[in-house]
């Protein structure tokens, strides 16, 4: 196995990842910069855009029952 660790400067900080490859890899100098740059890319994507979580429901209590606020 070849493992090779890289870090980029982001407008988010450093970003720091390794990629693992078998010690056969027939992969380029230049294939492995395009999967390092797309490991970043989707970093820094994912960054600029995180996932939107639902709201959790609002809830009340009437003689120990638990209703859902709605609207």
């Amino acid at each position: 196995m070849i493992k090779i660790d890289f870090e980029r400067n982001t407008k988010h900080g450093i970003y720091r990842d390794a990629i693992t490859l078998p010690a056969d890899s027939k992969l380029t100098e230049n294939e492995v910069g395009i999967l390092m740059q797309q490991r970043v890319d989707n970093w820094v994507a994912y960054m600029d855009n995180p996932p939107q979580s639902e709201p959790e429901p609002e809830f009340f209590e009437i003689d120990g029952v638990k209703y859902a606020k709605v609207g």
